[in-house]
């Protein structure tokens, strides 16, 4: 798969091997220096004088109580206000109260390097007596001048519905006097709900070459609108899903927490400075530092037994090849009852694991690998577990229409006696079975609300309470990495990234054939919008076309869903030479992909289409170009112009199939680009470059 010889430019081409450990020796990212612009920041703070800073703020979020709308009653009642400074960040707390004690709260945060706003608001009665209706709250509600004459254009995307479309980019055009509204219900209604199935909880509102750039933080289902209002208006409204409810004495609820960027010029770079912002601030950071990448072979739970598990860690370093974390999935528990009641409890099945599951986990620490296991902590059932213990904490039926009809009993986040054990429960399951990965699947299911008066109680509580789980388990596991699996990428909200890694992106791959299109168009698709994600790359039909399609900064290796008796058989096809390659250039490459993502074709999942993208490390002077030639493709041939590069350095390019090399400078590579070859379909194509000097 040479590109070299169809570079237009006379260059000297020097076949030569990189240095394995110059390639191995890229450093990760550490917290970025400033790229906002100047007038950026200004509009940033520009927003905060007006929402938050002024005598008279005008905070950006609404809401009816007793029948009145807020802008009228915030401007009667008393306000508190307070700052706070942290490393890199501004906190500002403003606190509205009325005679009757109900309070409104809003925690305000500010960034040195970024022209972001979040902010956060929850309602309080610090009262004696139940409150009016509160109703109509709306997180965000502000409207923005789009320009004279200028369309708004918003961005967005699919979400995670079990198709190979997942995840797709999505852009609508506002005509004067049009609107857009998006949602995402989660397939449960009134009984439940998952923030990115038919949308994800991300916009990029554009307008000539600025915009805004926001994204909720609510895991459960939401509601978007765009209006444009006036000629040069765009109204902006987000949310929870309505909530009408009145507040008891002491009672205290959250909305929907707001990330707000602003931007001035291109949006691929409000894009880039918006996954900056993310890493910074909203990812995880198991043993307090930043995640660095997880290389895991994932594996069923009951098809090998606790003997075959252990051949199996042990085999990667028999054949030195690299792995991070051993994964068992599904089926480590007792399977007979059927799969309601097999996810609903955390007992090994004594038939496959006679020993529990931490012999598992310590053959994987023995060998430097992390042990992942798979769970459904919201999942009860009356004949195991704590569902038979506490059949009063069974709570109503749930037909699930996703599962065949499947009938599902949820626990209830949002009762502190029930999240206290679960909190209890499954931190000693992380501690006794050695997890250091927790993997959690399963959707929302809380109590339907049948109180006229409190319509979304029971929702927003149990949301809060999945907050405290997560928190509490990380706070007592201080290295713990949580996978947010969620039926495959259905739980992607701000909130949720900032604790968690989607390991396992849709559910279409549950087949076990990790198609290389889907994993292409999940790349294309969400790096616009989140920085951290998992691929899954195929063993069993192992290439360099499948295995670079599922290139993220975490990366499982999987197997078809087929029983396994025999590990010699399993692996005796298996081209162990090209996965050693494969797995070393993998290692080698994952830290460009914390680095800015750059599309450098359309987004396609045709079979016909070329597609291709760029991840550069501006703070190294590094990158890669990533090419795949799809099956029914006739081109061999692609020129793709490079983005972020200084024009007067140079750089040198290395083929990472032929290690031919070639040195050009950073014009000749953002203006008339870098020729891809690749001879077959279908095919993928690997360059990485480096800044000479």
């Amino acid at each position: 798969m040479a590109f070299l010889r169809c570079f237009a430019f006379s260059a000297l081409i020097i076949a030569a091997t990189p240095s394995a450990n110059a390639e191995n020796s890229v450093p990760f990212p550490v917290p970025h220096s400033r790229l906002a612009t100047d007038a950026e920041m200004a509009e940033a703070r520009a927003w905060l004088e007006r929402w938050f800073d002024s005598a008279e703020p005008r905070p950006p979020f609404s809401f009816t109580y007793g029948g009145a709308g807020s802008p009228e009653l915030l401007a009667d009642w008393r306000l508190e206000h307070t700052q706070e400074i942290l490393e890199g960040r501004q906190v500002r707390r403003l606190v509205w109260s009325n005679a009757a004690g109900f309070q409104v709260h809003c925690e305000a945060v500010s960034y040195a390097n970024y022209p972001a706003i979040d902010w956060l608001v929850s309602f309080q009665n610090a009262g004696s007596a139940d409150t009016p209706i509160l109703e109509n709250v709306r997180a965000l509600d502000v409207s923005v001048p789009i320009g004279a004459g200028a369309a708004a254009v918003i961005h967005h995307a699919r979400g995670s519905d079990c198709a190979y479309t997942d995840f797709a980019p999505l852009a609508d055009t506002l005509a004067p006097g049009g609107s857009l509204a998006l949602n995402s219900h989660g397939r449960g209604g009134d009984r439940g709900g998952l923030p990115s199935v038919e949308a994800m909880p991300f916009f990029n509102v554009e307008t000539a070459d600025s915009g805004i750039l926001f994204a909720l933080g609510w895991s459960a289902p939401w509601e978007a609108r765009f209006e444009q209002t006036a000629p040069n208006e765009l109204a902006l409204q987000a949310g929870t899903e309505p909530i009408r409810a009145k507040l008891m004495p002491g009672e205290h609820i959250r909305t929907a927490r707001i990330v707000m960027l602003f931007w001035q010029e291109g949006r691929l770079r409000a894009h880039n400075l918006w996954r900056r912002l993310l890493l910074d601030y909203y990812s995880p950071t198991p043993g307090g530092k930043p995640f660095t990448g997880l290389l895991a072979d994932a594996n069923w739970g009951s098809w090998m037994n606790a003997e075959r598990h252990l051949e199996e860690i042990a085999w990667w370093n028999g054949h030195n090849l690299p792995m991070e974390c051993y994964w068992v999935d599904a089926g480590w528990t007792d399977m007979s009852q059927g799969w309601e009641a097999h996810q609903s409890h955390q007992t090994p099945n004594k038939d496959l694991f006679p020993n529990g599951m931490k012999p598992l986990a310590e053959a994987a620490h023995s060998r430097g690998m992390k042990f992942l296991l798979w769970m459904v902590p919201g999942s009860v059932h009356p004949a195991v577990g704590i569902g038979k213990e506490r059949p009063e904490w069974l709570g109503e039926p749930f037909t699930h229409k996703d599962y065949g009809g499947m009938v599902f009993y949820g626990l209830d986040h949002g009762k502190p006696d029930v999240n206290n054990w679960m909190i209890a429960h499954f931190s000693q399951v992380v501690g006794d079975f050695g997890v250091d990965v927790f993997r959690q699947d399963g959707g929302n299911l809380w109590p339907e609300d049948r109180d006229p008066d409190r319509q979304g109680m029971n929702r927003t509580k149990y949301i809060e309470g999945f907050y405290d789980f997560w928190d509490a388990l990380l706070g007592r596991h201080p290295g713990l990495l949580i996978d947010n699996c969620a039926e495959g990428g259905r739980k992607i909200d701000i909130e949720t990234i900032r604790r968690s890694i989607v390991l396992w992106r849709s559910d279409c791959q549950a087949s076990g054939d990790f198609d290389p299109v889907s994993n292409q168009g999940f790349n294309y698709g969400l790096f616009h919008w989140i920085p951290l994600c998992g691929g899954a790359a195929p063993v069993s039909s192992l290439n360099p076309y499948a295995f670079r399609s599922a290139y993220c900064p975490a990366m499982l290796v999987g197997w078809p869903m087929t029983p396994v008796a025999n590990l010699a058989g399993r692996w005796s096809t298996i081209d162990i030479d090209l996965l050693r390659k494969l797995l070393q250039e993998y290692v080698s490459v994952r830290p460009y992909l914390f680095g800015d993502f750059y599309p450098l074709t359309p987004y396609s999942i045709e079979h016909a289409q070329w597609v291709a993208w760029q991840f550069d490390r501006p703070d190294i002077g590094e990158g890669m170009l990533q090419a795949f030639r799809r099956p029914e493709c006739k081109d061999e041939t692609q020129t793709y112009p490079l983005h972020g590069l200084d024009p007067n350095d140079r750089y040198r390019l290395i083929d990472r199939d032929t290690a031919a090399t070639v040195t050009l400078t950073g014009a000749e590579l953002m203006s008339g680009g870098a020729p891809v070859s690749i001879p077959g379909a279908p095919g993928a194509a690997l360059l990485t470059y480096r800044k000479e000097g």
